[in-house]
């Protein structure tokens, strides 16, 4: 059988670190650009074409205009990692010449003034969003931002309005958390989109004083409730727990919680929200609430 032979754009930090030899993986779903492979460890290893930003777990391959995984691999098959190559059933990709993706660590300092910094750029990022969804006609079954009419918001039921706050008791932030996980369409629900911006908010500033036992509240429960959605989304939300995000996340943060314009803002937010069909806005979504949460803090 002919094998199709890629040499990897690049490794995510976590994929290249998880990778040892003799590793035996199995293929976990499949799409048009991407495949999800099951690596030992419980986690999964994505596949992504190079158009795809860089994720801490995943490979990016050059693949090309015509290539469907679909037609390439199997739910179920082996992949085998050996000396710097993955092997699967017709493929194999080489990773030992790929530069390693790492976020570039420039997340804000952990004080109130850096803060008052990052929450200055509310109203830019709530604008974009709202500009972004009005001209895609951009979907969600959770309210974006409050007070906002979205499209499909006629609909029934009408999109969930999150209630997420830091004076929240323990017993409201289940309720509220138990109801979003595994909530709304798509590959990863918008309710797990959007609590996976809201922790992404909260990470750079999670050891504040005021911000520590909501964080700490929030993490328990999502960890407790990852069971209730599907295993794609609890990948992601189990690695946003550990404070692990895709590269336009980290992006983002860190254009926050630095001296930038408005145009660098606006384009580190348009990256999030080009994340999958509807994915990054509901994240963007959760990053909105999570600095009101930080505002309210202060």
């Amino acid at each position: 059988m002919a094998v199709t032979a890629f040499s990897a754009l690049s490794v995510g930090y976590l994929a290249a670190s998880r990778l040892a030899n003799h590793d035996r993986l199995q293929v976990h779903s499949c799409f048009q650009r991407s495949l999800n492979l099951r690596h030992p460890d419980g986690y999964l290893l994505p596949l992504l074409s190079g158009d795809f930003q860089d994720l801490p777990d995943a490979i990016r391959i050059p693949v090309s205009g015509e290539w469907d995984w679909r037609h390439h691999a199997q739910i179920g098959q082996l992949a085998t990692f050996q000396q710097g190559t993955l092997q699967g059933g017709g493929w194999c990709i080489a990773l030992g010449l790929a530069p390693r993706w790492q976020p570039a660590q420039r997340l804000p300092e952990a004080n109130p003034l850096a803060l008052l910094d990052t929450l200055s750029h509310y109203a830019t990022l709530a604008w974009q969003l709202g500009q972004y969804c009005h001209q895609h006609h951009s979907e969600s079954d959770v309210q974006l931002l409050p007070g906002m009419v979205q499209s499909g918001a006629l609909r029934y039921p009408p999109p969930r309005i999150v209630t997420l706050g830091l004076t929240d008791s323990p017993e409201q932030l289940a309720g509220e958390v138990n109801a979003l996980i595994g909530y709304g369409r798509g590959l990863t629900p918008d309710g797990d989109d959007y609590l996976l911006g809201y922790m992404a908010a909260l990470w750079p500033w999670r050891k504040l004083p005021a911000i520590a036992s909501h964080d700490s509240v929030m993490r328990r429960l999502i960890g407790s409730q990852l069971a209730c959605t599907n295993d794609i989304s609890r990948h992601y939300l189990a690695r946003a727990l550990e404070g692990h995000f895709s590269a336009p996340i980290d992006q983002l943060m860190s254009v926050l919680g630095s001296a930038t314009s408005t145009t660098q803002v606006q384009a580190a937010a348009l990256e999030v929200m080009q994340f999958g069909a509807s994915s990054g806005v509901d994240c963007l979504a959760g990053i909105l609430h999570g600095l009101r949460t930080l505002r309210s803090s202060l």
